[in-house]
């Protein structure tokens, strides 16, 4: 016969046991209930992040396409033109005495077709640009869809255009060469800023 602290040793082993094989099955289903919920969470918010053209959430924003831009002077003329990253090597570099204007330069864009298209009209695109050397150029800009080059010194740098849209870029010209000719007084300057009449 067992001793009753042997028989009490083994229902203390036992409940052990026992409680271990509860609390393992217990944690199991913490763990598996977890997963499902991390699961559902992550599917809810993934879902509400997609790219679903057929969305009507407001925070959905247009990307402005186009494979080529067009720079034309006032009259009409050519004055720049990329389509698909190659630049038209019979045109001139773009050039501005120091200390002077250009005339207005206005900017459309090219579609698949090489068709002129309009610039966005919306307001969350606006026309950005990098100057490579800001000692020698400037841009004169007053909103819209066109620009002067403004002469800083005699020198030659380069201008990417782009299409801004919130804090990235939809679109890009590669470098455009720009040559600064000597400085001009401003009243020989051939295209005057208006404000300054």
């Amino acid at each position: 016969m067992l001793s009753a602290s042997l028989f009490a040793d083994r229902i203390v082993v036992f409940k052990t046991v026992i409680c271990d094989e509860k609390n393992e099955r217990n944690m199991k289903s913490i763990k598996t209930l977890s997963i499902a919920f991390l699961s559902v969470i992550f599917s809810v918010f993934f879902a509400a992040c997609s790219d679903d053209s057929s969305s009507t959430s407001t925070e959905q924003h247009e990307h402005f396409e186009a494979e080529g831009w067009v720079l034309r002077w006032p009259d009409g003329s050519l004055a720049y033109s990329v389509y698909q990253g190659k630049a038209d090597s019979s045109l001139k570099p773009l050039r501005v005495n120091a200390n002077c204007l250009s005339e207005h330069i206005n900017v459309k864009f090219l579609d698949d077709d090489k068709k002129e298209i309009s610039a966005p009209k919306d307001d969350e695109h606006s026309l950005g640009w990098t100057i490579g050397d800001e000692k020698i150029l400037d841009i004169e800009w007053e909103g819209g869809w066109g620009f002067h080059l403004k002469g800083v010194k005699k020198g030659e740098t380069t201008l990417i255009l782009k299409v801004k849209h919130h804090d990235h870029s939809d679109a890009r010209t590669p470098e455009i060469r720009v040559v600064v000719d000597e400085a001009l007084d401003a009243d020989a300057c051939p295209f005057q800023d208006e404000d300054e009449d």
